[in-house]
């Protein structure tokens, strides 16, 4: 079946689809530097100029670019933070797509309320640190996330866009990551991405981004209770700018707990404390 073509800037095929006027605007751009792709900030100047205004909308205007578009994340080679955006076609269920729903403001406000302004991965604030902070779902719409009050979060500009980056970085990597962020619980999300990628390293930013631990939790901690488990779990740690990366790679793994492994693990520390209060008192005793 021939794919059509995509709709021309300033079209009315393109006016009838998307019906926002900076998404359209957003999209133009996309188009026109599909060769020579830009990246979020780029992208965001070039509206800009375009609209005669800033606008802190333009990555939700991407976003909702989605709905009908294939518009792929790639890497930036030596910055990985800042991805760039390419308008590869259309996105293969367009047509069973309905649009997208937009975050209500009233579920914006909810969001800001719940995170107390505060990012949720750094926990820096507007007005101590001078961030910008957007509304994010946790779950990507492309994975499976939804408009639910439970899937939005507060993020600062740098968390959105190495969020954003992280998943340019592992687009081949999507089923894995869409298995395991969907999951109820940290030990379930952890476990099931390493089970997915048993073999190869992982990375403690993905970890974290998958894990989902508000205030970069502590993954870590994580992966020893899932060692308690039983899983072997190798660690590998290399320089990589002015940073030392940690790298995490399942060998060995066993069934989940019938009882989840969260009360599993708790009901190991409950054994090792009562094992040390007894040897303890037998010390005590024998010193009499």
């Amino acid at each position: 079946m021939e794919i059509p073509a995509l709709p021309l800037p300033g079209s009315d095929e393109l006016h009838q689809l998307v019906t926002n006027a900076e998404t359209r605007v957003v999209y133009e751009v996309l188009y026109e530097t599909r060769d020579e792709p830009l990246d979020m900030i780029e992208i965001r100047d070039r509206v800009t100029l375009r609209t005669g205004s800033a606008n802190e909308h333009t990555g939700r205007r991407l976003r909702d670019l989605r709905t009908h578009f294939d518009v792929e994340v790639v890497p930036t080679p030596g910055v990985r933070t800042r991805p760039r955006y390419v308008l590869q076609g259309w996105h293969p269920e367009a047509d069973n797509r309905t649009r997208r729903i937009t975050v209500t403001g009233s579920l914006r406000a909810r969001t800001f309320h719940n995170y107390g302004n505060r990012c949720a991965q750094c926990g820096r604030t507007p007005k101590d640190d001078g961030i910008r902070l957007e509304v994010d779902h946790k779950i990507p719409l492309e994975l499976g996330g939804d408009n639910e009050l439970e899937n939005l979060q507060l993020l600062c500009n740098q968390c959105n866009n190495e969020k954003q980056a992280l998943f340019g970085d592992h687009a081949g990597d999507a089923a894995a990551i869409k298995a395991a962020i969907n999951q109820e619980n940290v030990h379930l999300r952890i476990g099931e991405l390493l089970k997915a990628m048993a073999g190869k390293e992982v990375s403690i930013d993905l970890l974290n981004l998958v894990a989902q631990d508000e205030n970069r939790g502590d993954p870590t901690r994580r992966l020893r209770d899932l060692r308690a488990l039983g899983w072997t779990i190798d660690v590998s740690r290399r320089k990589e700018g002015k940073r030392t990366m940690s790298y995490y790679t399942l060998t060995g793994w066993q069934p989940w707990p019938a009882e989840g492994p969260r009360a599993a693990v708790n009901a190991l520390e409950a054994e090792r404390k009562r094992r040390k209060k007894t040897k303890d008192q037998g010390s005590g005793e024998g010193g009499l």
